[in-house]
């Protein structure tokens, strides 16, 4: 079976249980029905972006997208994720530190529990918006299945 344009190829839909298969098993099974996926199909050229960026995901998904890939990647998502909350730990020590340091010297004496409140505060809204936020902005994300 030959499919030229980009429409016949992703108009072919895999057969039941391909999620299951792996690389070499997908490869043999378009070989014995005759199946070429190219990278870029015939009509390549007639394309807009976002059809070619459907394409190679489409490609992706039909020839990489193997139970073993889909294992890396979680397997890299919760490395990723450990690193992040260990960092993210460090970053809370260190900000726990800081309001023991403000709250366990006497040397502010008694006029001291304003400037105390007072550091409280700056070292809290700064972690807030120098760490915190950016953090949770960084956090990895889970892979797509």
């Amino acid at each position: 079976m030959t499919l030229r344009t980009s429409r016949e190829l992703m108009a072919w839909q895999p057969p039941t249980g391909w999620r299951e298969l792996s690389r070499e098993q997908r490869h043999a099974y378009l070989e014995r029905h005759d199946i070429q996926i190219p990278l870029k199909p015939a009509d390549w050229e007639q394309m807009d972006h976002d059809q070619c960026m459907a394409y190679f995901a489409w490609h992706d998904r039909i020839l990489s997208d193997t139970p073993d890939a889909r294992a890396a990647k979680e397997r890299e998502y919760w490395q990723r994720l450990r690193a992040w909350n260990v960092l993210m730990g460090w970053w809370i020590l260190c900000l726990i530190a800081a309001l023991g340091i403000v709250w366990g010297i006497d040397a502010l004496g008694d006029a001291g529990i304003g400037m105390r409140i007072g550091f409280t505060l700056f070292i809290s809204v700064g972690y807030t918006v120098a760490i915190f936020i950016p953090m949770q902005l960084t956090r990895p994300d889970p892979p797509r299945t």
